[in-house]
């Protein structure tokens, strides 16, 4: 009887010290967010980001399409449709297609679902300014996080279906978290660390040249130690004080207890790690249904299982994973040659000199503050402090180095690519700033107002000079080339949404032939079988975009003619909408009856130099 009732006893005393556990835990995590939200450099910052979030969200479906926005947003688009999915290092990382089929799927297509994912992690980025805390002081925070949200690079390309963004958020928020693990010696924080290092090589492959400048950076940090230490004669003492010190450890392990402990959970978190790293890389580069059917990819390159098969079979985790290596390693380095091949008749160097140029002047107008203040931050840290705080230097290190080496990997110029540099940068940038913003406080505190009324000031035009420049890339002069050098030649000039509104509502009420493409600019002489109107063929496509991703969109049917000749095909009524070039117009109004009426603008399909025509039937508009 006594043992009978001993046993719900032992199990009322296990429930209860779990309770209190479980109390115990959600009470600490009560606790330490309250106390966060009480701590104004995590309000300043949450702050940021939320308006770093609102700026990215306003007008974000507005601009119309770049070339590279359209032919991604295009195999997002097939891949939410057919379910089947392979991995191109000429469209870069897969991470923006998974985040982004789902939304299609719920909302739709359009560029403002398409841009989503890259405008909220490009809002939430500033966020991760906190992960640095330790090595800064509160208002050098608040600031990396300002220049995280405003610096116009970030703001434009936020707004933009492209991955730098991408990867530059993903790659610094994963340091950030190393910096964590670091100075909390606990190694829980490799978890997310090895997450968004996942993410960040999903997302673009010039992750690996994140990864490669900071094993750069670290050296030198290494080196600036052992030049100068702290607490030793020389670099060669500290290096036999460290060794003795691994010897000491390495006993200790040996000899059991504590630190054996502590290397077996140190082992088991990186294990982990580890694994989320492979998880995240296998989810997202595996191949989906039958990619080789709607992709321009080789079925044997890819392999014949699939990331479902796996699901339904688990039995076949390891040939997927095998040839999903195979594939990734043959494919992903490939971005690395594109500057070695993209040009015959120049070198790299010629490349190197062209690009570079234009590379610092996107730099200059557009990157100024961060620039000067990085330069004002590390001098300041390197010898005006008697401990120089590592990541400042880091940061320095890895980001001139971005400067100098970034032009070499590129076989066509575009300003995104100033978004790496910028970000790094932006760690010593925030120091500089702190130290502007100490020298007013302390003038405010021995009264000297005007000190304190300049550096406020100073303050005020930097800070606003990065907020005003930011606006006006990316609201005032989005589409305008010759005022915004962030705009990249493919972009079309002017305002086209009207017409694509007009567009998408025509395709989905006509009947019959919705849109006519006509001249060969638009139509090719074959049918393509991966690209979509079929009837543009492949190199057409790709000349009609953005337009071919809206035809395909809004699922308009396309009739194509190429020729004068060929216009006698189109019997009946004209469709609502007829697209082709400037110069066609004449032929169009002479040969085909009943477009007199017809009304037209003319728009740019790039920056320049490719004038294009939409007519549309003013009957069906008014319909």
């Amino acid at each position: 009887m006594d043992a009978g009732r001993d046993v719900p006893n032992a199990r009322t005393r296990l429930r209860t010290r779990a309770d209190n556990a479980l109390r115990g835990l959600t009470g600490g995590v009560r606790d330490r967010a309250s106390g966060a939200l009480r701590d104004p450099v995590v309000l300043a910052v949450l702050a940021i980001a939320a308006a770093a979030l609102f700026a990215r969200l306003f007008w974000l479906g507005y601009r119309t399409a770049h070339w590279d926005e359209a032919r991604v947003a295009y195999w997002i688009l097939r891949y939410e449709e057919t379910g089947a999915f392979a991995y191109r290092s000429i469209i870069h990382g897969p991470f923006v297609h998974h985040a982004t089929r789902p939304l299609f799927a719920l909302f739709g297509p359009s560029d403002f679902v398409a841009r989503l994912p890259v405008a909220v992690v490009g809002g939430l980025f500033p966020v991760s300014a906190l992960l640095y805390r330790k090595h800064l002081r509160g208002h050098e925070t608040v600031l990396l996080a300002f220049l995280f949200a405003f610096n116009s690079v970030l703001l434009y390309y936020s707004q933009f279906l492209r991955s730098d963004v991408l990867v530059a958020a993903f790659m610094m928020t994963a340091l950030g978290f190393l910096v964590r693990t670091y100075d909390t010696r606990n190694p829980r924080y490799l978890h997310p660390a090895a997450l968004f290092l996942g993410f960040g090589i999903a997302s673009k492959e010039n992750a690996l040249i994140y990864l490669l400048v900071w094993i750069g950076a670290t050296a030198l940090v290494i080196d600036t130690g052992l030049f100068r230490p702290r607490s030793s004669r020389s670099g060669l003492d500290l290096l036999r004080e460290r060794a003795r010190a691994v010897r000491r450890y390495a006993s200790a392990v040996k000899a059991g207890g504590t630190k054996r402990k502590r290397v077996g959970v140190v082992a088991f978190h990186l294990f982990g790690a580890g694994a989320v790293v492979g998880l995240v890389w296998l989810y997202t580069f595996a191949p989906r249904g039958g990619a080789a059917e709607y992709y321009p990819v080789s079925a044997s390159a890819i392999g014949s299982i699939t990331f479902g098969d796996t699901i339904a079979d688990p039995t076949r985790l390891p040939a997927l994973i095998e040839n999903t290596w195979n594939y990734w390693y043959s494919e992903y380095p490939t971005w690395s040659d594109k500057a070695l091949a993209s040009g015959e008749d120049s070198s790299l160097s010629e490349r190197y000199l062209e690009f570079a140029p234009q590379y610092v002047q996107v730099l200059r107008e557009y990157a100024l503050p961060t620039l000067l203040f990085a330069a004002i931050g590390f001098l300041g840290e390197r010898y005006g402090r008697e401990r120089s705080r590592n990541l400042i230097l880091f940061g320095t290190y890895a980001g001139v180095a971005s400067v100098i080496g970034y032009p070499l990997g590129l076989d066509i110029f575009g300003p995104w690519n100033a978004a790496h540099p910028i970000v790094v940068l932006a760690l010593p940038a925030a120091a500089g700033l702190g130290v502007l913003y100490r020298w007013g406080r302390n003038a405010l505190s021995s009264g000297d107002t005007v000190t304190t009324a300049l550096a406020a000031l100073v303050l005020l035009v930097v800070l606003g000079h990065v907020v005003a420049t930011a606006a006006g890339a990316a609201y005032v002069h989005d589409t305008d080339s010759e005022a915004n050098g962030l705009i990249q030649y493919a972009q079309p000039a002017g305002d086209m949404r009207y017409d694509l509104q007009q567009l998408d509502r025509i395709a989905a009420e006509n009947d019959g032939t919705d849109v006519l493409l006509f001249e060969s600019y638009f139509v090719g002489n074959g049918e393509s079988g991966y690209y979509h109107p079929a009837c543009m063929g492949t190199s057409n496509w790709f000349d009609g975009l953005p337009l071919s991703w809206y035809l395909y969109a809004a699922d308009a049917n396309v009739t194509c003619v190429q020729n004068s000749p060929d216009l006698g095909a189109v019997s009946g009524d004209p469709p609502p909408i007829i697209v082709t070039r400037e110069r066609s117009v004449s032929v169009l109004s002479q040969q085909l009856d009943g477009i007199g009426g017809y009304e037209y603008t003319v728009y740019e399909l790039r920056a320049y130099g490719t004038e294009t025509v939409i007519l549309f039937d003013p009957a069906a508009i008014d319909k």
